[in-house]
């Protein structure tokens, strides 16, 4: 069986307008841990800039997941 890939995408407000803005990671199920009691999400994504380097999100900052 292959390993799952999603796509995480959470919201933050950065600009100095107040608008929306996004990140966007790819993770694998096998990297992707969920911290019930603390409300978080941690993961390490495989591809990009970021990848290998653990990530912390608040269920609430969680802007959409879906799997690829």
């Amino acid at each position: 069986m292959t390993d799952r890939k999603y796509v995480i995408e959470s919201r933050r407000y950065s600009d100095k307008d107040g608008k929306t803005t996004f990140d966007t990671w790819v993770t694998s199920s096998n990297v992707i841990e969920v911290k019930h009691n603390e409300q978080y999400l941690v993961f390490f994504p495989i591809e990009g800039e970021h990848a290998g380097k653990k990530h912390y999100i608040p269920y609430s900052n969680i802007h959409i997941v879906r799997e690829l």
